[in-house]
């Protein structure tokens, strides 16, 4: 691919890549159902019979749930004029007069009767035997879904965790897409780009993948993060008092009397309490501009265009803009664009000849077709921060996909709407992705710099995996594996490396979550009665607990999870696994990864 060509990022989607690559996954998906042997016209049929079956089982459950409401309603008739023929006989035979009078008696007593034989003679039939014919179509629809799951096996057992990044790289050459996040992908990042990743005990990778754009390396996080946040608890506490009361009797005189008096008193506390919050996020490594630090976020002057108020606002963030400029105080200075100035809005650059130095007129031009565009990508809903030779990227649009790839996105029983799954899920994942590098597609100096570390090729599908990868294996395993016996919360689970032994690590893996205490505790109010009063607010108090679990990551010796399924029932691996303390469980395949929980430590 000609490097130049990145440059127009829009434009470059729009004409050239999302057709072909719309074209890989259609290609891509077809040589898989070549591939399985799936016979198309037999799953179409068999998918008719389904289609047809679910709406017979709607059919029928909407009847029998009408039925059903009829019966009710005919109970509570029956037990209504039964309640009213009940009392009309009380007074019939001597008993209290409870106002019913005869003909409404005797009309309950009508009514009854009529629900009476409703019920038994003709709706309680009803829903046996919708209630059987329910039950006898959902019967015969699972056994024609168990069917159709059974004829699509062979192609559900042909994705891949690559198979999407596959596709992605071939559409995009300068991409490359790693297997799985190594310590040495890490490590380069670290070293070489002075990225510090302190995430501490409060965040969790949930999931993640890694590469190099034109060798400039890159990884995506999704991670789980444990902020402090507060909740109002709220208390009452109901008291009387007894006052006296002056009035005007009758006779116009003046007369008093006492009377209770009650009021509800409300206290509120505000107390800490564990938010957790998911959210994805770019860090790419270049070694252009290494000086130079700025931060920007989503603006709304970026859709200037779309009237003549938002341009009044955007002449006005400009004249702000040339001010700050004009003052010798600060080091600020405007761009010839003031529009990309006033938009892109990085007005706390702290290098002004490095930042000119990337973003040169065509970036600037290209950015504002970024930021103004939504209907390639996304609009300008990123955050963009650039520390040195590290920038960060946020966007609303990557936090919506699910990155993973996961086999178990495309597998289903249709083979059409698996085939519609398939191109959707493949075409939405190429937009979210290529739009999240877009940013730095603008910037024509990131493009042409190729970092003269390049000699990590070699990572691509291989070395030890970092700990970005196992702590999202940890929590693809489920955090209920790993959690505290008394948590009333999330667990961010960390990982750390205890034991190793060629390519197999044994990890410590903590669950880090908080248990709920019950408080109780007073707060003053002052009551109509002219009295403070003590009202009890109960609230939950989160204490930090933790648990430590074993789990071991091993290399899979491929990256295909057939091929790993016929290796796992083999002598070898069976006692492999059996040393390692797998205790049978069948361990977690991903990305040429196994791994599985080994123990409590």
């Amino acid at each position: 691919m000609d490097y130049e060509d990145i440059l127009s990022p829009v434009a470059m989607y729009r004409d050239r890549l999302k057709a072909e690559h719309a074209k890989n996954s259609t290609e891509a998906f077809e040589e898989l159902f070549k591939r399985s042997g799936v016979d198309a016209a037999a799953n179409a049929a068999l998918v008719q019979v389904i289609r047809k079956l679910e709406k017979e089982v709607a059919a029928l459950d909407s009847k029998l749930k009408w039925w059903k409401i009829f019966r009710w309603a005919m109970i509570l008739v029956a037990v209504a004029g039964t309640v009213l023929a009940v009392m009309w006989l009380i007074h019939v035979f001597g008993g209290d007069d409870l106002g019913v009078t005869p003909p409404v008696g005797a009309s309950g007593g009508g009514a009854a009767a009529l629900a009476l034989v409703l019920i038994f003679g003709v709706l309680n039939g009803k829903v046996k035997l919708f209630s059987e014919l329910v039950a006898a179509r959902r019967a015969e629809l699972e056994k024609h879904l168990d069917e159709a799951w059974r004829m699509m096996e062979p192609l559900n057992k042909l994705y891949r965790w690559d198979t999407v990044t596959s596709i992605v790289m071939k559409t995009l050459p300068i991409m490359a897409i790693d297997r799985y996040v190594s310590v040495a992908r890490l490590r380069q990042l670290a070293d070489h780009f002075k990225w510090s990743d302190l995430s501490g005990d409060a965040t969790s990778v949930l999931a993640c993948q890694s590469g190099a754009v034109n060798g400039n390396p890159w990884v995506i996080a999704e991670e789980l993060r444990q902020t402090w946040g507060l909740k109002t608890y709220t208390g009452t506490l109901v008291i009387t008092w007894q006052e006296r009361e002056y009035y005007t009797d009758s006779n116009g005189r003046r007369q008093s009397r006492m009377v209770t008096r009650s009021e509800t008193l409300v206290a509120t506390l505000d107390k800490p309490i564990p938010v957790y919050n998911q959210s994805k996020r770019l860090v790419y490594g270049n070694e252009a501009a290494p000086e130079l630090n700025f931060t920007r976020g989503p603006n709304p002057l970026s859709e200037a265009e779309g009237g003549i108020l938002n341009s009044r606002k955007l002449k006005s963030a400009i004249a702000a803009l040339e001010k700050k400029s004009r003052d010798l105080s600060n080091t600020f200075t405007i761009m010839d664009n003031r529009e990309f100035d006033a938009c892109f809005n990085a007005v706390d650059r702290d290098h002004e000849q490095q930042f000119r130095l990337l973003f040169t007129p065509l970036a600037q031009q290209e950015m504002l077709n970024l930021l103004r565009d939504k209907a390639q990508g996304y609009g300008d809903d990123f955050a963009f921060s650039k520390r040195g030779m590290i920038n960060t990227l946020i966007s609303a649009h990557l936090d919506q996909l699910d990155i993973s790839g996961a086999p178990r996105i495309f597998r289903n029983y249709d083979l059409e709407a698996a085939r519609k799954n398939f191109n959707d899920y493949s075409n939405e994942f190429f937009r979210v992705f290529f739009f999240s590098f877009a940013p730095v597609f603008c910037i024509p100096l990131y493009q042409q710099h190729r970092n003269f570390q390049d000699i990590y090729q070699g990572i691509i599908d291989d070395g030890e995996a970092a700990f970005y990868e196992y702590e999202s294996l940890a929590n693809e395993i489920g955090d209920d594996r790993f959690r505290p016996a008394n948590a009333a919360t999330r667990c961010i689970l960390k990982t750390v490396v205890s034991a190793r032994s060629g390519g197999d690590a044994v990890l410590t893996v903590t669950a880090h979550a908080f248990r709920g205490e019950e408080r109780v505790e007073y707060v003053s109010k002052y009551g109509g009665d002219g009295k403070w009063h003590q009202v009890p607010v109960h609230w939950i108090e989160y204490l930090p607990v933790l648990r430590e679990s074993r789990m071991t990551v091993c290399p899979a010796g491929t990256g295909d999870h057939l091929e790993f399924a016929g290796k796992v029932g083999t002598p070898e691996w069976k006692e492999r696994l059996k040393a390692l303390g797998a205790g049978g469980l069948n361990p977690l395949f991903r990305r040429g990864l196994a791994a599985f929980v080994s123990g409590r430590n």
